[in-house]
C-alpha cells in the first residue's frame, strides 16, 4: 500500500511540473511574442526623437521671439533717447530730418540686423493728462520742450514652423514695445 501510494504521489507530482513548465513556457511566448527586439528600440528611438525634435524647435522659436522682444525693446529705448534730448539725424544726403523722422530712423537702425519694422507701425504722440494715450495715437509730434511724450512699435513676428504658431492662433503674433518719457528743456 505504501509503495501504491507512494507511486501515486509521484505521479501526481511529475504532471503538475509538467502543467507549471507549460504555463512558464505558455508566458514566456505571450510576454515575448518575437524573438528580435530591433523593432521595438526602432519605435522607441523614433517616439524619442520626436520629442526631441518638438522640444528643440520649441527652444528655437520662443529664442527667436525673445530675440525680436528684446530688440523691439532697444530700439525703442534709443529712439525714446535721442527724441528726450530734442536731437535730429541727417539723411544720407545730409540734409537735416524732423524730429519725428529722426526717431523712427533711430528705431529702425537699431532693429534692422534682426527685423525690419515698417515704420507706419512706429506712433510718436503726447500723452495726456491722465497717461492716457490720445484719440488718435497716429499724431506725428515729438512735442515740445518739457512735454510728456510715448513713443509705440508694434511689429508682427512670423514663427518658423506652424506647430508654436498653433499655439497662439496663428503664424504670426503681434509684438508691441512702447515707452513714455519727458522732452529735456532744449531749444529748436
Amino acid at each position: 500500500m505504501e509503495f501504491t501510494q507512494h507511486c501515486i504521489e509521484r505521479h501526481g507530482m511529475m504532471k503538475r511540473k509538467r502543467i507549471q513548465h507549460r504555463r512558464i513556457s505558455l508566458g514566456k511566448k505571450i510576454f515575448r511574442p518575437c524573438q528580435n527586439e530591433a523593432g521595438i528600440s526602432a519605435v522607441e528611438t523614433g517616439a524619442t526623437m520626436l520629442l526631441f525634435i518638438i522640444a528643440l524647435f520649441s527652444v528655437i522659436e520662443f529664442g527667436w521671439y525673445f530675440v525680436h522682444q528684446t530688440t523691439l525693446t532697444a530700439a525703442v529705448r534709443d529712439g525714446i533717447r535721442l527724441g528726450a534730448i530734442g536731437d535730429s539725424l541727417s539723411d544720407e544726403s545730409g540734409n537735416q530730418m524732423s524730429r519725428e523722422e529722426s526717431i523712427r530712423q533711430a528705431i529702425k537702425e537699431r532693429a534692422d540686423p534682426v527685423m525690419d519694422i515698417d515704420p507706419s507701425n512706429i506712433l510718436i504722440f503726447p500723452v495726456q493728462a491722465n497717461w492716457t494715450d490720445p484719440d488718435d495715437p497716429a499724431v506725428n509730434n515729438a512735442g515740445g520742450a518739457g512735454a510728456f511724450m510715448r513713443v509705440r512699435v508694434q511689429y508682427n513676428h512670423t514663427f518658423f514652423t506652424s506647430l508654436i504658431g498653433g499655439f497662439f492662433g496663428g503664424q504670426t503674433i503681434q509684438m508691441q514695445s512702447e515707452g513714455t518719457y519727458r522732452n529735456e528743456n532744449f531749444i529748436l
